[in-house]
């Protein structure tokens, strides 16, 4: 991500708005762009801080040195540097300044030259002097050498992904964030369990949920941009979704009070993160793929959706594989396929659903899971079936007619997790 002096000027005030100065991806910055991705191919097998300096060179005097100083950044931030050496560089400046003191030239006050010490540490760890030369300080950021970089990159590439860092860098003045989402909920969730943001989960009362991203509570903590650099890592998450808006009043350092900041899926920015699968395993691809090819079109009595319900429990949540809502009277049943997986994963999936008790939930569970028989049946408040190779549709349908309920009219239910600030973030973290 981007430091804040290269974000700052990107930003435009407009009353109590803030909005992005997004980089055009015109004939200039274009250029400009592969310039600087040709500069950092050229440097492969070199140091960053050649590297570096080439990039000094190239930005000159130049009145858009901001820009082309953040979009430098951002290919940095993606290339891959080593430090690989033989030799420890701790262990091996220890051995060579045990040799000390040395000078240039033997004098009266010293009897060993640099020299003389080089090839002592070199015979003694087997390797050549130019060898000890090259490994000294090799474990500096400096000095680590590009070995390429984890993309590939094309000048419209490198403008996205800078808009992308400028618009996650807003984020790190930001106190609180407000989402609406209307689908994807299972890599949402999964994104703010990743970063360990706390939260709160309003239901809509159409579809959706609204999701509140919480900052600190201590005034202390406020005072850091801790909770916004995680913020910012979440954001690209959120443009994975096809329906979503966001809220956010941030601060930054040369505003004297907050500033509303929004986004919704209208916006340019692309997401890096990957896009997930459908489907989760291939169970639940047969699962679907045979219920719409025998009671799908038009003798359709029962819709089939993929995890668009959430089901608060604990300190968490749960999204069931697929729900089944009838056309005419809209009652709904959920279901949660239940295969093998490893004995952890099927006990948080216990707890779940004990916790849920819910009736209009059904389980379809493979005989061959991880967990003794009848288990499930024991904490589950609605229907358990079993089955050898895939579920029985028949057997479905009848457990989704006596288990569906029309849905209650949705009143805001209210979780926060209260969770220990997190960490500071790893450089590693993108």
């Amino acid at each position: 991500m981007l430091k804040s002096e290269l974000i700052l000027p990107r930003l435009k005030k407009r009353g109590h708005e803030v909005e992005l100065l997004w980089l055009a991806p015109d004939y200039n910055y274009l250029q400009i762009a592969a310039e600087l991705i040709q500069i950092v191919k050229a440097h492969v097998g070199l140091s960053r801080g050649e590297l570096e300096i080439t990039l000094r060179q190239y930005e000159g005097d130049s009145l858009d040195y901001r820009i082309i100083r953040g979009l430098a950044q951002v290919l940095l931030n993606r290339g891959i540097f080593s430090s690989d050496t033989q030799i420890d560089p701790v262990t091996l400046r220890t051995a060579l300044f045990d040799k000390g003191p040395v000078t240039q030239k033997l004098d009266l006050l010293s009897i060993t030259t640099r020299e003389q010490a080089l090839a002592e540490v070199a015979a003694q760890f087997g390797v050549t002097t130019e060898t000890i030369e090259q490994t000294l300080f090799a474990d500096l950021i400096e000095e680590r050498i590009l070995l390429g970089n984890s993309e590939i990159w094309t000048p419209i590439d490198l403008i996205a992904r800078y808009n992308l860092e400028i618009a996650r860098g807003l984020l790190y003045w930001a106190h609180e964030v407000d989402i609406l989402i209307r689908d994807n909920y299972k890599e949402i969730f999964k994104y703010i369990k990743l970063f360990k943001l706390m939260y709160t989960v309003y239901p809509l009362p159409e579809q959706g949920y609204n999701i509140v991203l919480h900052g600190p509570i201590s005034p202390f903590v406020k005072s850091t941009i801790r909770y916004g650099l995680q913020f910012a890592k979440f954001l690209p998450a959120l443009l994975l979704g096809q329906h979503w808006r966001m809220d956010a009043q941030v601060q930054p350092p040369d505003s004297s009070y907050p500033l509303h900041y929004t986004l919704n899926n209208t916006t340019p920015l692309r997401s890096h993160f990957k896009t997930p699968n459908l489907f989760d395993s291939q169970l639940e691809v047969d699962f679907a793929t045979e219920f719409e090819a025998k009671y799908g079109g038009n003798k359709r009595q029962w819709l089939l959706a993929r995890e668009d319900e959430i089901i608060i429990v604990g300190d968490t949540v749960m999204i069931p594989d697929f729900s089944l809502t009838h056309h005419q009277t809209g009652r709904r049943a959920l279901i949660e396929i239940i295969g093998f997986w490893h004995p952890h994963y099927l006990q948080r999936k216990l707890q779940k659903i004990q916790q849920a008790a819910r009736r209009d939930l059904i389980l379809l569970v493979y005989e061959s899971a991880n967990v003794a028989q009848g288990v499930f049946e024991q904490v589950s408040a609605g229907e358990v079936l079993t089955f050898a190779k895939k579920p029985i549709l028949k057997e479905v349908l009848a457990a989704v007619e006596r288990c569906a309920i029309v849905p209650e009219p949705t009143n805001a239910i209210k979780l926060t997790l209260d969770r220990p600030p997190p960490s500071p973030p790893s450089p590693g973290v993108e």
